[in-house]
């Protein structure tokens, strides 16, 4: 078929062909067209590809949408800079400011002394033997006669750059101090560390191994070495024998034969029907010697031990005299001075035996 469009008409006619509006016989005679007309040609690819012209308001749209994009990049990254800023902040304060309750035992680094120096005052110095933790928020409550001081532990600043610390209480009225959890003062009777956990630890029966671990954890064996644990509960009387396996000759191990028999004592009266305690040893040469203390013996004992202790200490408060050495397990107070007496019971040859 003969072409009889003319380039004057087939350009009429793109931008309609292009936007698919023309009919198929249109279509067909200007596709005939442009495939032997280049320019004609050339013009319908211009039109195919060019993007249609934006409204003077489109753009406008299109430029405010852009400056809102921008403007909210801007308070994202203005967010994000302020909620990093505000954790720091708060780190800085949990560690610097707020820190956390102090949690003090024997193995925590704040140690304290306590003085009875002033009559009827008790006071409190504590002190760390590490710079890198302070201490602050220092309280001291007492509820019903029962006194509480305790602390938050935080890391040293120019607010707070030492755990340095001193607090006098006084004692009217008051029956128990405590530092955290742990009992440092009762009736008139300061209490060690050690004996706290003893007290803590008691058992009512010697065949209770986890229990009776405990009780032998708290106190001092394992300075002498390892040890094993035998338990003799099949008929009385009950007994407990430490196996150490270091050797060790008579008068040479190093605790002293006075604070073996000490823990020994405490041993005896904090687990309720333990009736004998045995530390048992091999020297060198592998010969067997041990220590015993029995529950017979001690009770035995206990009027001439009390009656020594108050005799040296006449300006404290009194050891009581019970006539079971179990009765000194009713209170932390009464355990600590068995305890104490039973060092001053060695040293005066009741129990002591250095060879």
């Amino acid at each position: 078929m003969k072409n009889d469009l003319t380039c004057g008409v087939v350009r009429d006619l793109l931008p309609s062909y292009v936007e698919g509006l023309t009919s198929p016989e249109s279509n067909t005679a200007v596709e005939r067209h442009l495939s032997e007309c280049p320019d004609c040609a050339q013009l319908r690819t211009a039109l195919a590809g060019a993007p249609e012209p934006a409204a003077p308001e489109d753009a406008k749209e299109v430029d405010y949408l852009k400056k809102v994009k921008r403007r909210g990049w801007r308070r994202v990254a203005a967010a994000v800079a302020v909620t990093a800023l505000l954790f720091a902040v708060g780190v800085a304060a949990k560690l610097f400011v707020i820190g956390e309750p102090a949690n003090w035992d024997y193995q925590e680094n704040l140690n304290w002394t306590a003085h009875t120096n002033v009559p009827g005052q008790l006071d409190l110095h504590f002190y760390s033997e590490w710079s890198d933790i302070a201490y602050s928020h220092w309280m001291v409550e007492n509820k019903n006669g029962i006194v509480r001081v305790s602390a938050r532990q935080i890391l040293p600043s120019f607010l707070h750059d030492a755990s340095d610390h001193w607090e006098h209480i006084s004692l009217d009225g008051v029956r128990e101090v405590w530092v955290a959890d742990q009992l440092i003062w009762q009736g008139g009777v300061e209490i060690s560390p050690q004996i706290d956990r003893i007290y803590q630890a008691q058992t009512l029966y010697v065949g209770n191994a986890p229990a009776v671990g405990q009780v032998l954890s708290a106190g001092r064996f394992d300075w002498i070495g390892d040890y094993t644990i035998e338990l003799q509960t099949s008929t009385q009387p009950y007994r407990l024998t430490l196996n150490f396996s270091a050797p060790h000759t008579p008068g040479g191990i190093r605790l002293s034969e006075t604070g073996l028999y000490q823990d020994m004592a405490a041993v005896l009266a904090i687990i309720g029907n333990l009736d004998e305690i045995e530390c048992a040893f091999r020297d060198e040469n592998g010969q067997p010697w041990s220590r015993v203390l029995t529950v017979e013996e001690l009770n035995r004992d206990l009027p001439r031990i009390v009656a020594d202790y108050n005799e040296r200490f006449s300006h404290g408060k009194p050891c009581p005299l019970y006539d079971n050495v179990k009765d000194y397990a009713g209170s932390c107070a009464d355990l600590e001075q068995l305890y104490d007496a039973m060092w001053w019971a060695g040293e005066g040859g009741i129990y002591a035996e250095i060879e």
